[in-house]
C-alpha cells in the first residue's frame, strides 16, 4: 500500500501505550532537528498506542500506520509477545513505505540531540547504496569497555546469544566481532540486506523460541548482525550516534548538552539511547537523560516513572 505523497526519506519508529511517553521526547528532538520537512516524513507503526497518543503524534505532523500482521511469515508471529512486534517489522520497511527511497529506523527510546545522524545515514546510502547504515552498540565511549573483565564479558555474552540459534562453529566465529545495534538503521530500498534480513528473521525466530525464548527480544538484532557478517555490506556509523547509555560514559553537563566523560576531549553524543529503559529508567531520570532532562513531561509523570 502507497502511504502519503512520495518523499525522499521515511523516518519510523514504533512504540505502544507503555512507551510512549519516550517516544515523545523522540518526535520532539526531530521536530529540534528540523523533522519532517519537505524532503522527509515522519512514520510512527501503531502496535498498542492509545487515541490521546495517536492525536498527540498527528498534531505534530507524525503519520500512523497500523502494524501489519500480515506481512510477517506465521512462523514469526506465532512466537513473538506483542511488543516484539516492533523489532519483528523492521526488516519489511519497504514494503509498508514504498514511497520512499531511504528508510531510517529509530527506536523509540531514543532522542536526537543534534540533525547529524539523519545527514550521516543519507551521505552513507548514497555513496554505498547497497549497504545497511548501523552503529556498534558497545565501543570505546563506553564505561563497560574498560571494567575489569569487560571485554571477556562482552564476548561471553554475544557468544551466548548466538548460539541461541545458531550452530557452535559460527556462533564462535561470529561472536568475536562486535555486533551493530539494530536501534539506528538506514538503507536505500533497493539494498539486498532487506531480503537477507527478512530471510533471516524466518529462521532465527523459530529456533530461539524452542532454545531460549528469554532471548526472543534480540532475535532480530542477532538476525541483521548475521547478514552483515556474511556480506560485510555495512558502513560503520560512529556509536555517537546510536549511544547505548546502558553502556555507561554519558553525563549531562551544566550547559544542558549530554555528552561523553570517559576520555578527553568530551564529545556531544548526537543519538541518546535510553536502552534496557526498564531496568535502569531510575538511573537515566535522576542523571537527567531523558530528552529536555525530562521536562516535557508532567512532573507527577516522572515522579511515578521513577517508582
Amino acid at each position: 500500500m502507497a502511504i502519503g505523497t512520495p518523499v525522499q526519506t521515511a523516518i519510523v519508529f514504533a512504540c505502544d501505550e507503555a512507551y510512549a511517553f519516550l517516544a515523545q521526547g523522540l518526535v520532539l528532538s526531530l521536530a529540534d532537528a528540523g523533522y519532517p520537512n519537505g524532503n522527509a516524513k515522519l512514520f510512527l507503526i501503531d502496535i498498542g498506542c492509545g487515541p490521546q497518543t495517536t492525536a498527540w503524534m498527528t498534531e505534530r505532523a507524525v503519520n500512523i500506520v497500523p502494524f501489519d500482521a500480515t506481512l510477517i511469515p506465521e512462523k514469526v508471529m506465532s512466537v513473538i509477545s506483542p511488543v516484539q512486534r516492533a523489532q519483528v517489522v523492521r526488516p519489511w520497511l519497504p514494503d509498508l513505505f514504498p514511497g520512499f527511497e531511504l528508510l531510517i529506523w529509530l527506536d523509540c527510546d531514543l532522542w536526537l540531540q543534534n540533525a547529524e545522524v539523519i545527514h550521516h545515514i543519507t551521505a552513507g546510502a548514497n555513496v554505498l547504496p547497497q549497504a545497511v547504515i548501523a552503529a556498534p552498540a558497545i565501543s570505546n565511549y563506553h564505561l563497560r569497555f574498560y571494567l575489569k573483565g569487560g571485554i571477556e564479558g562482552l564476548l561471553t555474552m554475544q557468544r551466548l546469544w548466538y548460539a541461541s540459534c545458531y550452530d557452535e562453529d559460527f556462533a564462535n566465529e561470529i561472536s568475536n566481532v562486535m555486533h551493530y545495534s539494530s536501534g539506528v538503521v538506514g538503507m536505500r530500498r533497493s539494498s539486498p540486506v532487506w531480503a537477507l534480513w527478512r530471510q533471516e528473521i524466518e529462521q532465527v525466530y523459530p529456533v530461539m523460541a524452542a532454545r531460549d525464548r528469554r532471548m526472543l527480544h534480540l532475535a532480530e538484532q542477532i538476525a541483521l548482525n548475521a547478514v552483515i557478517f556474511r556480506t560485510d555490506q555495512i558502513v560503520r556509523l560512529d556509536p555517537l550516534y546510536n549511544f547505548h547509555c546502558n553502556g555507561g560514559g554519558a553525563v549531562r553537563i551544566a550547559n544542558g548538552q549530554v555528552m561523553t566523560n570517559l576520555m578527553l576531549p568530551v564529545r556531544e553524543i548526537g543519538v541518546v539511547h535510553l536502552a534496557n529503559w526498564s531496568h535502569l529508567r531510575r538511573q537515566y531520570i535522576q542523571n537527567r537523560l531523558l530528552y529536555r532532562g525530562g521536562d516535557y513531561l508532567p512532573p507527577t509523570e516522572l515522579q511515578r516513572l521513577a517508582q
